[in-house]
C-alpha cells in the first residue's frame, strides 16, 4: 500500500475550468500578502491547493460525489500533492503529511477498489490511482459547486473570517 500512496503523491489533480475564475480567483490569493490582507478582500486561503483541499472534504462530508463531465476542460496549478503545505515560509503553517494521509484514507475508503486484486498483482497501480484522482476530483467538484452556489446565492459570504468553518458547521447540523 506504501507504493499506492507513494504514486497517487506524484498525481496533480485538476479541476473544471469554470471554477478558476469564479472561486479560486475570488478566494485565494497567491504571490504572497499578508493574513490580514488575504481576509480584507474575503480571499481565505493562501494557495489554491488549500481550497481545493476544502473542497474535497467539504464535498465528502456532504457526500457531494460529482465527477466531472467527459468533454469538460480541466485545469490544475501544476503542484503534485507531495507539495502541498511544503512552503517553509508561511509563519505558522504545519506539515500538510497528515492531512494527505486523511486524503488518501478517505479515498481508499469512498473508490471501488479491489484490494486483494491490487495486492496480487491483478490490478495495476497506476489504473487504482487513476480511480482515486477520478474520486478525488469528483468530491472536490462536488464542494467546489456548493462553495460556488453559497457565493452565488450571498456574494458577501466569505467576507466573514470564519465562513468556511460556518460552512462546515451547517453540515453537521
Amino acid at each position: 500500500m506504501k507504493n499506492l500512496f507513494e504514486k497517487w503523491k506524484e498525481k496533480i489533480p485538476k479541476y473544471h475550468i469554470v471554477f478558476r475564475e469564479t472561486l479560486f480567483e475570488k478566494l485565494t490569493r497567491t504571490g504572497g500578502g499578508g493574513e490580514q490582507g488575504r481576509e480584507d478582500r474575503g480571499k481565505q486561503f493562501s494557495n489554491n491547493y488549500e481550497l481545493y483541499i476544502y473542497a474535497f472534504f467539504f464535498g465528502l462530508y456532504k457526500d457531494e460525489y460529482s465527477p466531472i463531465s467527459e468533454g469538460s476542460r480541466k485545469i490544475d496549478f501544476s503542484m503534485p500533492i507531495k507539495t502541498w503545505g511544503s512552503k517553509t515560509n508561511v509563519l505558522g503553517r504545519k506539515d500538510f503529511t497528515n492531512l494527505q494521509e486523511n486524503m488518501f484514507i478517505s479515498l481508499l475508503a469512498k473508490t471501488d477498489i479491489d484490494l486483494v486484486a491490487l495486492e496480487k498483482g491483478e490490478l495495476d497501480e497506476d489504473d487504482a490511482v487513476k480511480l482515486l484522482i477520478k474520486t478525488m476530483e469528483s468530491y472536490t467538484n462536488g464542494g467546489l459547486i456548493l462553495i460556488k452556489e453559497k457565493l452565488e446565492e450571498n456574494p458577501n459570504y466569505f467576507l466573514q473570517p470564519t465562513s468556511f468553518v460556518n460552512m462546515i458547521l451547517e453540515t453537521a447540523d
